[in-house]
Formats: structure tokens, sequence, C-alpha cells
């Protein structure tokens, strides 16, 4: 059952004082429902609990259940194309290069960066990594995942992996670049003379005011001439700092020197080398209006709840986004605890205009959904 709006809207201002967190209703609704019924208190109480000096364990408890860790090897081609290609030929002839990942959830970006960079560079590279989340660095130190993810990887780079009984590991010496860390980007640890700075879809998720105090972190953290990278639906334009890069379908910053003026005609970086590699490109999409988009995605093993709640959230922030289909029939179990999370996702959908379909061909997978009444559109 649904928590009241004032209730939703109480803990959001919580979430929002305490971590500077701005997140979709449902999210907040689903997580601290869950967390109200493991107290076993009224939603009032727990109102009344996480505002406490006492209560402030239980806080750090539920922000670790909203924060959104959705990631994947590989993901948004484009900008890891542009660091192979334009990126890594500007870093070469240094004698390292530190990187910053910055909301690494699971692993899989640093990983990616780590797995890109030592490829094409042959000097020392360190990628610290961190995240607010310890379970979630817990899962990237592991440096294993599920051997679907391999799918998402180009075949020029799927050596970097070991492939071991239904799991991939990352090869030691590509893992041993990262360091990983918990920190809150708002007060955590910021690295220092970073030569590239990645930090995607996690400045989407903050109040305006957090969401300044972060991109000062960023660019405090880049040195002078170094890049820049966020999601596709955030922007550093008027951050006076940084000169906006444009290449192909791929946006990136550059951090200017002390006391050098803004770089008004730079708009497309010059070619720095033949390129090292070339991954599918995603297709242009116009400014006004975004194209329509469809995303899959597909729920394998026994699906955390957690973690689909964070993947779904993470969907509905792809612009233009106007289908999401959730596929059952690779997940081996499906607990009890999913089908409030699809029933949340659903209504999110509906309000925002989004069509969400569940397929499921297998019998066991639509009985499941019968008993929890979620057939429609399956």
């Amino acid at each position: 059952m649904a928590l009241p709006a004032d209730i939703v809207s109480a803990i959001a201002q919580r979430l929002a004082a305490h971590a500077g967190l701005e997140l979709p209703a449902w999210v907040v609704d689903a997580r601290a429902t869950t967390r109200i019924a493991l107290r076993g208190c009224s939603p009032e109480d727990y109102v009344e609990l996480i505002g406490t000096a006492r209560g402030q364990a239980e806080l750090a408890e539920l922000i670790e259940a909203v924060r959104v860790g959705e990631s994947r090897l590989f993901r948004h081609r484009s900008q890891v194309a542009v660091l192979a290609e334009t990126i890594a030929p500007a870093l070469r002839g240094k004698r390292a290069v530190r990187v910053w990942s910055a909301g690494c959830a699971a692993g899989e970006e640093p990983y990616t960066l780590a797995i890109v960079l030592a490829r094409a560079l042959a000097c020392p590279i360190t990628i610290v990594a961190t995240d607010v989340s310890a379970d979630a660095l817990e899962l990237a130190r592991a440096a294993t995942y599920p051997r679907a993810a391999l799918d998402h990887v180009p075949p020029a780079y799927r050596d970097a992996f070991d492939v071991d009984d239904g799991v991939i590991r990352v090869k030691p010496e590509i893992a041993g670049l990262v360091d990983f860390a918990q920190a809150n980007l708002l007060d955590g640890i910021t690295p220092r003379g970073c030569d590239v700075v990645w930090c995607r879809n996690v400045l989407i998720y903050f109040t305006p005011d957090a969401r300044k105090r972060v991109i000062d972190r960023l660019v405090a953290a880049t040195a002078a001439g170094g890049f820049v990278f966020v999601g596709y639906s955030e922007s550093l334009r008027d951050i006076p700092e940084l000169d906006r890069v444009r290449a192909n379908d791929a946006v990136y910053y550059v951090k200017r020197p002390p006391g050098v003026a803004p770089d008004l005609t730079r708009r497309t970086p010059t070619p720095m080398a033949v390129p090292i590699m070339k991954l599918p490109e995603r297709p242009s999409q116009p400014t006004t209006p975004p194209a329509r988009r469809e995303e899959l995605i597909v729920l394998a093993g026994h699906p955390d709840a957690l973690r689909v709640t964070a993947e779904v959230s993470g969907r509905f922030a792809v612009p233009g986004l106007h289908r999401l289909t959730i596929d059952l029939d690779a997940a081996d179990v499906l607990g009890d605890d999913l089908a409030p999370v699809l029933r949340r996702a659903r209504a999110a959908a509906r309000a925002a205009g989004i069509e969400l379909a569940v397929h499921a061909t297998r019998a066991g997978a639509r009985r499941w959904l019968t008993r929890h009444r979620l057939e429609e559109d399956a």
C-alpha cells in the first residue's frame, strides 16, 4: 500500500536536507515502505525518527535503499568512443594519468575506463572510484558480473575478462588500476589533479543547491586541460571554468587554465590520431523534440527489488523515452517484493506519459503476474 503523500513529502525533505537527493516520489515511497516495515513502526513515527540524532543510522539505511545505482559495462558508447579516440590520444606523453569515477555504483563504469585507457596508454593509470553505497562498493571490489554483462562489451575488449562458470571477472591487471572508496559527493573526499572526471547520471538526483556544490567539487578535482563527462540529460554549459565540446553525438567539457578566457569557437575537437577503436555510435538525437526512445530491461536470475527500482528509475531519465519493456522470462525466481516495485513503476510511467509493458511468455512468470494482478500488458 502506498504511503500518504504528506509522509512521502516529509521523507523526501529529510533526504534532500541530509544528502541533497531529489528523487522521484515513487522511488521514495517504495524504499521507505520497506524500511518502515522492517522497523515495525508507523509512517508518522518513522518521519520523526529520521529527523532525530538517534535516527541517523536509520536515515543512512534509507539513503542506501534509495540510491540510484543502475549501470553496465561500456554504457553510453558514444562517450566511451570519444574517450578512446580523442581523450586518450590527448593524454599520451603524460608521465601518469589520474581519473575520478564519481558515483561509480557497482564498478562497471570505472572498469570500462580502466579497460579503454590501459589499452591506449603506456603510462601508469590510477582511477579513484567513489560511491555513497557500501553495498555497491562491495560488489564493485569483487569485479565479478553475470555472464550476460559481456554482451555489452565490444568484441575487441572482451579479452579484459576471464569467463568462468556463468560469470565474468575483470582481469587482475585491469582491476588493480581502480581504487574504490566510500564517499558522499556533497562532503566526501575530492581527488585532485584528475585528467578525466567521469560523473554520469548522478547530478539529476540532487536538489539545485546540492547540484551546484557537487559541480564545484567536480571542477575543483579536474586539472587544467582535463576532461569532464556527465550524463546526456545533464549539462555544465554555464560553468565558467569549462569549455563545452561536441564530438558527433557526445558532449564533454575541458577545464581551462586559470586566467584563460572562454573559447567561444571551440565546438569540435581536433583529430589527435588514428582512432584506437570504433564503437557503434548512438543515433543522432535532435534537441527539440527529443527522439522517441524505447528501452528494454531484462530481469535475470533472482531480481533484487532494490536494483530493479534503481534501473527503472534510471531508464525513466532517458530523454524522449516513450516505451519501457520489462522482460521476466530470464528470471529464475520472482519474489513477492518485486510486485510492488512493478506496480509503482507502472503508475509512475502512466503519470509521465510513458508506456510500460511487462513481457512474460514462460508459464511460471505468467502465473506470477496473475497472482500479483500484474498481467496487464504482459
